[in-house]
């Protein structure tokens, strides 16, 4: 048809009326689409904040000791200290229920940092009891026979097996005759069989007694010995690289059958959540000792404590410093980081390393040096306080250190760490990244504002360099200096110095802290 002949319809009432439904239709769906993108943004979740980082993940815990904390309680404060650590005498573990003056100590203990908001907690050796203890001599007496399933007990004529005790010698001990028990650690001392639920339930009461008193944290030592193998076969020799080591020494057998035994993650975790419970989610239990073997200790994909010790970070940076110290240090940081990092907390979350370290570590690394690149690494430093303010460290650092761990970058943030170009240098940087809720089908994360990176580096070479990091992933072109430890000197370089990442300027055997915006 010509216009001609269309244009003769276009008063018809049948097509106005068509006309006229089509243009109401298009702008209500125009307005209901618009609406409906209004509602969407307006009712979508929103973005859960963060949750921060408990008392006892940011840190730091300092270790004391019970003849001179109370000369140093002002000091720990000053220092920032979140908790102390106290380590009761071994014997003393399951005595705080029955012995006064023991009870009394720790109640002095935790009373004397209250005023300061430090919270105490305990280094406990829950793996053995005294021949003195109660549950130990209603064993032996036999008049209930239930009594014996707390500890690795048997009933025969000779030495079960060719287990040793950690000091040597057989690990059995005849208590009447024909009557054997273990005891690894010493001859006055009787391990308990943490998986039988009387010497479970015995450690229970020890920590709800404890966290009675005040005490909001627990670490555990010789966790890999709460499970015994109940079958007693007889123990195998180990790869021993150490050939002075002989058949007679604790190091020359694997110890397959007293340590690392199946049970260990659900045993703790039951502890874990038992002490939550007592002390109204606020403390924690952990353990003293490298768990070495975090997969022993897991419960599906669950490990069996929130701030797990493991890495030989320590160690690494204890050993004279060479060409490849700094390729080392990367590498046992990241193996650590990837591994821990695969598993879940109890509580939620992902477990918190901690990272030890005392004064003897301090002899290749000086102690400004050493605080200022541990101090951001994800975990918390376990130290003593003469590391804090020994040799060339500082009150000053250790408070910008302990600044910056309270921001989102830190609680939150990704980490990644590498070598410089040379490989003569180490850092490692943390970012923030927040998840934006966004209208199309996957979220997306984006940097959120107000938010820099940080990039710590340390130079453990004995002349200055400029470390080339540009290649490290996220990292700006240009860094701001917002610390710098006491070895550091460098012309024209101070706080809010910029700084290109392809020529970070590092003093000998110095460390810096730099924010950046990230890529």
């Amino acid at each position: 048809m010509t216009k001609e002949e269309l244009m003769k319809f276009a008063n018809d009432p049948f097509w106005v009326r068509l006309r006229w439904f089509l243009f109401v239709v298009f702008w209500a769906l125009w307005v209901a689409m618009l609406l409906g993108a209004v509602y969407i943004i307006m009712d979508a979740p929103k973005c859960a904040a963060p949750v921060p980082l408990t008392w006892y993940q940011e840190g730091p815990l300092v270790t004391v000791d019970e003849r001179n904390y109370k000369d140093h309680v002002d000091t720990l404060s000053k220092f920032g200290a979140k908790g102390v650590i106290y380590e009761l005498p071994a014997d003393e573990t399951y005595l705080v229920n029955t012995d006064a003056a023991i009870e009394n100590k720790i109640k002095e203990l935790v009373g004397t940092f209250k005023s300061k908001d430090i919270k105490v907690i305990l280094d406990l050796t829950a793996n053995f009891v005294t021949k003195d203890d109660q549950l130990f001599k209603d064993a032996l007496e036999g008049s209930d026979p239930t009594t014996r399933s707390a500890f690795v007990w048997k009933q025969t004529g000779t030495a079960p097996t060719n287990w040793l005790a950690l000091e040597g010698g057989s690990a059995w001990q005849e208590v009447a005759s024909q009557q054997f028990v273990l005891s690894q650690f010493g001859p006055n001392r009787v391990d308990l069989q943490l998986s039988a639920p009387l010497a479970k339930d015995k450690l229970k009461a020890t920590l709800h007694h404890l966290a009675g008193l005040g005490v909001r944290g627990f670490r555990l030592a010789n966790a890999k010995h709460f499970i015994i193998d109940h079958e007693g076969k007889d123990d195998v020799i180990a790869e021993v690289k150490d050939k002075g080591v002989d058949l007679t020494q604790y190091g020359f057998w694997t110890h397959s059958h007293t340590t690392y035994q199946e049970g260990l993650g659900a045993l703790l975790q039951e502890l874990v959540l038992d002490v939550q419970n007592a002390t109204n989610g606020e403390g924690f239990l952990s353990v003293s000792d490298d768990i070495v073997r975090p997969e022993v200790f897991t419960v599906g994909n669950t490990l069996g404590m929130d701030l797990p010790r493991y890495g030989d970070l320590e160690s690494v940076l204890r050993r004279p410093i060479d060409a490849e110290s700094a390729k080392k240090i990367r590498d046992d940081v990241a193996k650590t980081y990837q591994e821990i990092k695969t598993y879940n907390a109890p509580t939620g979350g992902q477990p918190w390393i901690q990272w030890p370290y005392q004064k003897d570590s301090l002899e290749q690394v000086a102690a400004s040096e050493y605080n200022t690149f541990m101090f951001l690494l994800p975990g918390v430093p376990v130290v003593s306080l003469d590391v804090l303010n020994y040799g060339n460290s500082s009150l000053s650092v250790i408070e910008h250190l302990e600044k910056f761990r309270a921001t989102p970058s830190y609680q939150h943030g990704t980490f990644g760490i590498a070598t410089d170009a040379n490989g003569t240098s180490v850092g490692y940087t943390r970012e923030y990244n927040k998840l934006t809720i966004s209208i199309f089908p996957l979220p997306q994360y984006r940097q959120k504002s107000g938010n820099p990176g940080y990039f710590v580096a340390l130079n453990l070479a004995d002349q200055a360099v400029q470390a080339d990091f540009s290649e490290v992933e996220g990292i700006a072109e240009e860094l701001t200096v917002v610390l710098t430890s006491e070895n550091y000197q460098v012309a024209d370089i101070a706080l809010k110095s910029k700084v290109p990442s392809k020529a970070v300027p590092l003093s000998a055997r110095s460390a810096l802290v730099t924010t950046y915006v990230p890529k």
